[in-house]
């Protein structure tokens, strides 16, 4: 085979015709690799499957500890629903305070716990002052030192810096167990956001669970009512926006107006506790209590005025301090919050029966002052 250089050579060589009759060219193909069988790892991150005939007896399941007795464990999520100046801020600034002090909520022993204050809503000043006057109502020296309050406001409403500084700092605080975010409508103020759309809620829930990633916390995030009236339907339906807000969350509580001014329907449902009967709640700041006599079914409908708890004390502290009132003056402005002639009448006589006021004389006419001034 003659060729003048290496390309003629190998055109030659390519081409069929030039091969010997014996010459024969015979392609076998490689043997195919072995596939190594993957080994039961979490390289991923995420956890191994476990069958069935792995699984621990039940009794030695390890189980999450509760934070608040019935109502929420660790590393649970939990929406708090209500009407706009319900009082949905004074509720969990008692409940974190309970949690951070160790000592029961609404009846409800706590485990104490190093608790984080997220504040989207209010000035640093202004929560710090509420702090402080549910911890002296509460009988404490000071707010908990287990509390820690990050104010926010006027600094970031993007998700994404807060979890980011969040884990950056959390080493800070060796652990923490209960993060709260107060309010959720502050977070989604993207204006790419749709409170109505499942893909926009979800995504947005599924950053927020993200901050409870390095340390397990239970995170507590309140949410407001949808307005208009409320139907028949749950009490877990009735926050704004998605379906998706009832369907995510460990567990939902919601505080509906009752027919009394300042009282609430409380309501929880809960994967894993059970849901207590509901009940009402006074909410009268800087203290959450529990009305022991109030109907839990007396729900005041939507553009109905409440009705006013007359009590002894309520009529008490119509008189101003400092300022001693006629009876006809008293009467006036007990008139106004809703007393009867009768009403005010019976209230007048047991209050002073208990000595609660003193008759004073001003400028020759009979009134009345708190004895306590």
């Amino acid at each position: 085979m003659q060729t003048d250089d290496s390309s003629n050579f190998l055109k030659h060589l390519a081409d069929g015709k030039n091969w010997p009759e014996d010459q024969q060219f015979k392609y076998e193909s490689p043997a195919p690799a072995a596939v190594p069988k993957p080994e039961p790892t979490t390289f991923d991150g995420l956890p191994p499957w476990v069958g069935g005939n792995e699984f621990p007896q039940q009794y030695d399941l390890v189980r999450r500890p509760p934070l608040i007795q019935n109502y929420c464990r660790r590393g649970e999520m939990v929406l708090l629903t209500a009407t706009s100046k319900m009082g949905k801020s004074w509720y969990l600034m008692n409940q974190a305070t309970c949690l951070a002090e160790g000592i029961p909520f609404l009846g409800m022993e706590t485990a104490k716990s190093k608790v984080l204050y997220l504040d989207l809503e209010l000035n640093q000043a202004d929560a710090m002052d509420r702090f402080w006057s549910i911890a002296l109502a509460m009988g404490l020296k000071s707010p908990p030192a287990n509390l820690y309050h990050w104010g926010l406001r006027k600094y970031t409403y993007d998700i994404s810096v807060i979890i980011d500084t969040l884990n950056n700092r959390v080493h800070e605080l060796d652990t923490l167990d209960a993060i709260y975010l107060d309010p959720w409508y502050m977070i989604g103020q993207s204006e790419n956001f749709d409170e109505n759309a499942s893909s926009s809620v979800l995504q947005l829930l599924t950053e927020l669970e993200k901050i409870t990633l390095k340390t397990d916390a239970s995170l507590f995030v309140s949410h407001h009512f949808r307005k208009g009236s409320m139907g028949r339907e749950s009490h877990i339906d009735r926050g704004a926006g998605s379906g998706v807000m009832a369907r995510m969350f460990d567990c939902i509580v919601s505080l509906t107006p009752h027919q009394l001014l300042d009282h609430a329907i409380f309501e929880m449902t809960s994967r894993s506790m059970r849901a207590p009967n509901p009940y009402v709640l006074k909410m009268t700041p800087p203290m959450i209590t529990v009305a022991e006599n109030a109907d839990p079914n007396a729900y005041r409908r939507y553009g109905e005025r409440p009705d006013v708890e007359l009590t002894d004390e309520s009529i008490l502290e119509l008189i101003p301090t400092g300022q001693p009132l006629t009876k006809a003056e008293w009467f006036s402005k007990a008139r106004m919050a809703g007393a009867t002639d009768q009403n005010f009448e019976s209230h007048f006589n047991s209050i002073k029966g208990k000595n609660l006021v003193q008759v004073v004389d001003r400028e020759g006419v009979t009134a009345y002052r708190k004895t306590s001034e």
